[in-house]
């Protein structure tokens, strides 16, 4: 069996759950299958075509071939089948990305409060990736404020409404613990 990532499995965690849930749930196919066939798309559109047919044979039940695909294409099925037997490691595996995220945004945003430039671009970067695709106050955003010395998440959360709470939450714990080890 292929060892599975969990960076490719919360990487491609939309698809994988689309698909791993119409797989479970074949009973539910009209909403599951649909939502795993749109993922499919997407990604086929992307230019993930052999992982693409792979899943589609998946979903209708057909042998997939696996020596077609590359290592990261066999890691994606093998999380699509392990979501499928065990549901909550998806969920799992997610929490984790998102703490794993926290400790590296962390350490870019200690980085940048100290005035490294690099640091400071690349938050600057994601503020404005965010912005380009027409969001304002996005977690992107609640890091610039961190930055620029907001430490309050009730204060972060409400000015800055399509920021996740989660991760800003985390990264502002992950920054706490660095500046008491740096302090």
């Amino acid at each position: 069996m292929t060892d599975v990532s969990s960076q490719v499995a919360a990487a491609h965690l939309e698809l994988i759950e689309a698909v791993s849930s119409a797989l479970t749930l074949p009973e539910a196919t009209p909403t599951a299958g649909t939502a795993a066939m749109l993922a499919i798309d997407r990604y086929r559109e992307d230019g993930w075509s052999a992982l693409a047919e792979a899943l589609k044979r998946r979903l209708t039940g057909r042998t997939v071939d696996e020596s077609t695909l590359d290592d990261e294409d066999r890691m994606i099925l093998a999380a699509i089948d392990r979501a499928k037997d065990e549901p909550r490691w998806l969920h799992h595996v997610a929490e984790q990305a998102e703490v794993e995220a926290a400790e590296q945004i962390a350490a870019l945003i200690l980085a940048a409060t100290w005035g490294e430039r690099d640091a400071l671009a690349a938050l600057n970067e994601m503020r404005e990736a965010a912005r380009a695709a027409g969001i304002q106050g996005s977690t992107a955003h609640a890091f610039v404020a961190i930055v620029e010395g907001e430490r309050r998440l009730d204060a972060l959360i409400e000015s800055h409404e399509n920021a996740q709470a989660g991760l800003v939450e985390r990264t502002l714990v992950a920054l706490t613990q660095r500046e008491q080890g740096q302090g």
